[in-house]
């Protein structure tokens, strides 16, 4: 299995390295599939498993072929498999993406595929149908990357890691792809920059990087809670920040005409644009929506809620005086603390606070927002997680 350089140096043989990546490709290919079949089966992990399931297929079949040359079949199926396997990441995204699959067009070129190597076997050995074999995997794969930088996958960061894999593997394959064309397999360029010892190398990189993407991927995807547009007019109660000047100035008046007092209240979650870095976009949203529930179920039924701008949010509740609108506060600190965003990973928000008591008189929504976004600022900058009063203390 190892053989010497010429400078002394010990190298990998051909054969260990195609072991070596046949093991990576079944262990990573299994790994996802029992994922699949046990835990989050959603469409596109069905067919991102189909799509690994057709690599370990691949790796046998050239396996075979290398040890029975006369198995012009095995070269057939290697083939249309590993196209079919490209094309599976594709159609994949596309239903992640909320589109549709096209599948038709992944079965159609895998079968192209197993006809052009059909056609050439079995006096065209090792690279039969090897142009349209390089090109189905070059579009298929390219195809893959520009689909990972669309739709709900352009703002996750495992996606794009997926879409500059799959980029990446799609310019290989058409490098490949016009070398066989214009040079040959047989030519020096072909086998020093293109054949199986540096391709085999670059699969086991594709495979490890692959599967844990679509992995976190199909994670995330199984974990959110059905979306709701988080801009959408009363969004489950919550306000968007076009509509809530009107109506919060208007509980103030009637609240002061009745000689009740009013908390304005202003919260943002903190370390937001970390955490969509960290865990992307959907996860944010799904923070988002947590909180925004939260809020709806531990203020009181009074309260008047709207999300500004973000992972920020202004209230207005009826209270007494900054000690009871801190005691309201408190309650949605322990719920945040009691209800994790996701169960599984027990991630749970720190959130900071300002919180003002309007004075009587005709309310100025700009004026009590500019008031406790400096307040919400004030505890971020202590630490976060604090809740910061009209008389700038912190508790």
């Amino acid at each position: 299995m190892i053989t010497a350089a010429g400078n002394g140096a010990s190298v990998l043989d051909l054969q260990t390295l195609l072991i070596a990546s046949g093991m990576v490709v079944a262990i990573c290919g299994t790994s996802f599939v029992i994922n699949t079949v046990f835990g989050r089966n959603d469409p596109p992990g069905r067919l991102w498993s189909a799509a690994f399931i057709a690599g370990i297929l691949t790796t046998i079949s050239f396996a075979i072929w290398g040890a029975e040359p006369s198995a012009w079949w095995a070269i057939v199926l290697g083939n249309a498999s590993l196209v079919l396997a490209m094309g599976c990441v594709w159609a994949g995204s596309r239903l992640f993406n909320g589109r549709s699959s096209r599948f038709v067009f992944v079965i159609g070129g895998s079968a192209v595929a197993a006809a052009a190597a059909t056609i050439d076997s079995p006096e065209g050995g090792d690279w039969a149908g090897g142009f349209v074999f390089l090109l189905g995997v070059s579009v298929f794969s390219a195809l893959a990357g520009v689909e990972s930088l669309r739709g709900r996958m352009r703002r996750n960061l495992n996606a794009r890691i997926l879409a500059t894999l799959m980029l990446v593997v799609g310019a290989y394959y058409g490098a490949r792809a016009v070398v066989f064309l214009l040079a040959s397999p047989e030519s020096d360029l072909f086998r020093e920059a293109f054949g199986t010892e540096i391709t085999t190398f670059f699969t086991i990189l594709f495979v490890i990087v692959a599967s844990t993407s679509m992995s976190i991927l199909r994670a995330e995807r199984s974990s959110a809670r059905p979306s709701r547009p988080l801009e959408q007019a009363n969004w489950n109660g919550i306000l968007p920040d076009a509509m809530f000047s009107t109506p919060a100035a208007d509980r103030i008046r009637r609240a002061n005409r009745h000689g009740e007092r009013v908390a304005f209240i202003g919260a943002e979650i903190d370390n937001m644009a970390d955490m969509n870095i960290a865990f992307g976009r959907t996860f944010g949203d799904d923070t988002i929506e947590s909180f925004s529930s939260i809020l709806q179920d531990h203020l009181p039924p009074t309260a008047i809620i709207g999300r500004r701008a973000g992972a920020q949010f202004a209230c207005v509740v009826m209270a007494d005086d900054l000690e009871q609108a801190q005691d309201i506060v408190e309650r949605v600190r322990v719920a945040l603390i009691d209800e994790p965003v996701e169960k599984s990973t027990g991630i749970r928000l720190a959130v900071s606070w300002g919180v003002v008591m309007v004075e009587p008189g005709e309310p100025d929504i700009a004026a009590l927002t500019a008031e406790v976004r400096g307040l919400v600022k004030a505890a971020q900058q202590a630490g976060g997680n604090r809740i910061a009063g009209s008389s700038a203390s912190t508790w």
